[in-house]
């Protein structure tokens, strides 16, 4: 075969898979793992990615050279990509950051293909015809949907208001951008008299029909937005400009990394539970919701890769606004419409990835209309003190043919890309067979077997199986809580009974499996609250049990605490231990901040009135009950419960005056003392079993930093 044969092979097959993976992008979806939706459309596009840069560079080879095309974003971009990888390495939850930065990084990198594959037309036509069908497709889909037409046989999924984005606002945000690209074209076909040709020109006939099915799709999705029984949760805007400020000002433990880098790319989370205002407490239908989005991807990116990575977005938009046409390029408005979206809501990553792609298809325009600022650049390498690399234009470089046409510089960028690809693809594999199995013990006829959920857990985190990927906290967390309810289920079917020796070894190999897993997950996200109240709770659950057991659960919980300062009900839970060990003063604090968190948190005050009523402070317990009674007086079977317990204590303390500033609160929670989830058998004190201690804490970790200097 000629090289100018595999050199069009090359071109045509990336054409086939860019086409594809842009059909497929809004549609791609997965009923068998843990997100049906954003992380198959993830695995879509880094495969894709991964794919067509091996074919660039086995293009590369055979043309003996390396050839990439300049355009006003690609710097920016560049820089943008390096921040949020740097971002995420300098995070303190760096497993969550790069499974998050990693497919970002490679939609930047699917921006290159592209940019550096289509050279021509008929590809530029053939590749922005698959975003719109991909579009459209996806509208068609809703559209049926709506109309109880069920496309595919899940039952899951079987919904009027199913779309293949898991969120109508993503989807319309997705769906405007094309639409507008696909309306301008048709409109300045109008202007210039071209309509005549509808029938002839399939390239026409494919803007019109896209715009019609996807202003309709769009239509129909903010109808089912306007009837949807829970209209879509977005984190309103004053909290996320707020927490935003304060995740680069108030890090008080890595204050200038902060500032300059963020939390790490894809961990807004971390920086939601840390920074929330107190005042959040009192939205009556979020307080108890935890955001893993911003209020917009601008106020996120501001959180997660700080101030130097928010200024590389900026720039990137700024170089973009430098590049207008005139007339206008219906590209240049769906690609400046993206970035105001991106101000305006949050983007989920298929967003990130379109916002991207439109860009890279407007640095093919340019680049077909002549424009003098995107161009063809050959990169060769040079004596060392002339500075090793060489960047020329094709024809600087055809007059140096002697010294361009070598394989060297791109066997060893080949080599590089093989490299890259085999990693992440190896790793990238690995994290979606495990995915597959973890999702698949949660599910229902696996739920029914406490060893087959068990096993498969087990497996999708066996660091020796190809089908296992131990650095998924979340899948610790989960894996502890089932180590934890079958040791508790083995006890309880004894029934007082003293267990075999084999039962004794199954039941302990449990518990130690349990501690270890949730020690696990908090290890890998140090900064996730979630964990630590998880390992809070294993270690509470086994107090009388283990030894230091009270000790570790208080000394992890609060480190949760600390991780998340305004949420009310961690303080209700160290209050529940204290209570638990029958320190009711101690307990009784607790409970008066968790009030004084959320004024109208029932279950405050009714922890609190328990921990007086423990104390015998009568008095003081019957008014935090008036509180309650209050508080629920909207809840039938609540007040039947506290009613109950008033009459109790009439006789025993004075009846007080209800606080005048205290209403009626909807969205109670029922009415529960704090206590273990689970709780085995006590043991004596001289056969406890030993139990490993929480890891260092990031606060204990700085701590100890400071006092080394």
């Amino acid at each position: 075969m000629k090289n100018s044969e595999a050199i069009q092979y090359t071109k045509s097959i990336s054409l086939v898979i860019i086409s594809l993976a842009l059909v497929l992008l809004p549609l791609f979806f997965m009923t068998n793992t843990s997100d049906f939706f954003i992380y198959p459309k993830q695995i879509l596009m880094m495969g894709a990615t991964l794919v067509l840069l091996i074919l660039w560079g086995v293009r590369s080879y055979f043309e003996k050279k390396i050839v990439l095309r300049t355009a006003p974003f690609n710097l920016p971009i560049f820089i943008f990509g390096g921040i949020v990888l740097v971002s995420s390495i300098l995070s303190p939850n760096t497993y969550d950051s790069l499974f998050q930065s990693v497919p970002l990084l490679l939609s930047l990198l699917f921006y290159f293909v592209v940019i550096n594959t289509i050279d021509n037309r008929n590809a530029f036509n053939v590749a922005l015809s698959s975003l719109l069908i991909g579009a459209v497709l996806s509208s068609l889909i809703s559209i049926l949907y709506f109309f109880n037409l069920y496309v595919f046989p899940f039952p899951s999924i079987q919904s009027q208001y199913f779309t293949t984005f898991g969120s109508p606002v993503q989807h319309i945000a997705y769906l405007l951008p094309i639409v507008l690209l696909s309306s301008l074209y048709v409109w300045k076909r109008y202007k210039a008299g071209s309509l005549k040709e509808f029938g002839k020109d399939y390239n026409l006939v494919i803007h019109v029909v896209s715009s019609v099915l996807i202003i309709l799709g769009i239509a129909l999705t903010i109808y089912k937005v306007a009837v949807l029984p829970q209209k879509p949760i977005v984190l309103p805007f004053t909290y996320g400009y707020q927490i935003a400020l304060a995740s680069i000002a108030q890090d008080t433990g890595r204050m200038l990394l902060s500032f300059l880098f963020g939390s790490g790319y894809g961990t807004y989370l971390v920086d939601f539970t840390r920074f929330q205002p107190v005042s959040f407490n009192l939205e009556q239908n979020l307080w108890n919701l935890s955001f893993s989005f911003s209020s917009s991807y601008v106020l996120e990116l501001v959180s997660t890769v700080g101030i130097l990575g928010v200024l590389s977005f900026v720039f990137i938009f700024l170089r973009t606004i430098k590049t207008r046409t005139n007339p206008i390029s219906p590209l240049f408005i769906a690609v400046i419409t993206a970035f105001v979206l991106s101000a305006l809501i949050p983007y989920s990553f298929i967003l990130v990835t379109l916002l991207f792609a439109l860009l890279a298809f407007y640095g093919v325009y340019l680049f077909l209309e002549g424009d003098k600022r995107v161009d063809d650049v050959v990169i060769s390498l040079v004596a060392f003190k002339q500075g090793l690399l060489a960047f020329e234009s094709e024809a600087e470089a055809s007059r140096n043919r002697a010294r361009t046409e070598g394989l060297a510089f791109p066997i060893v960028a080949l080599a590089v890309i093989l490299l890259i690809s085999g990693f992440v693809g190896y790793f990238g594999t690995r994290l979606l067979l495990s995915d597959i199995t973890f999702a698949k013990s949660l599910q229902q006829d696996s739920l029914t077997s406490g060893q087959q959920t068990y096993d498969l857990q087990r497996a999708a985190l066996d660091p020796e199986s190809f089908s296992g990927f131990p650095y998924k906290s979340d899948y610790y967390r989960i894996f502890s809580q089932v180590n934890l309810a079958l040791a508790n289920s083995l006890v309880t079917n004894l029934n007082g009974a003293s267990p075999s020796a084999q039962q004794q070894q199954t039941i302990l190999a449990l518990l130690q499996q349990s501690i270890n897993s949730a020690r696990a997950a908090a290890t890998l996200s140090p900064m996730t609250p979630a964990n630590w109240e998880n390992l809070s709770q294993v270690y509470r659950s086994l107090i009388g049990v283990g030894q230091n057991s009270e000790q570790f659960a208080l000394a992890s919980l609060q480190q949760a605490i600390v991780l998340y300062p305004s949420n009310p009900r961690l303080r209700i839970s160290l209050g529940g231990i204290y209570y638990q060990l029958g320190l009711y003063d101690r307990a009784i604090n607790e409970f008066q901040i968790a009030a004084s968190l959320k004024r109208d948190f029932a279950n405050a005050y009714y922890n609190l009135g328990h921990a007086y009523e423990a104390k015998e402070d009568y008095q003081n317990a019957l008014a935090s009950y008036q509180v309650v009674r209050q508080l629920v007086a909207n809840d039938e079977n609540s007040v039947k419960q506290i009613d109950k317990e008033i009459a109790a204590l009439q006789g025993k303390a004075q009846t007080t005056n209800t606080p005048s500033d205290v209403e009626p609160s909807d969205n109670q929670e029922p009415l529960e003392v704090n206590k273990p989830q689970t709780q085995l058998p006590a043991r004596p004190e001289g056969e406890q079993i030993q139990v490993s201690p929480p890891p260092v804490t990031p606060t204990q970790a700085q701590e100890a930093s400071e006092s080394a200097r």
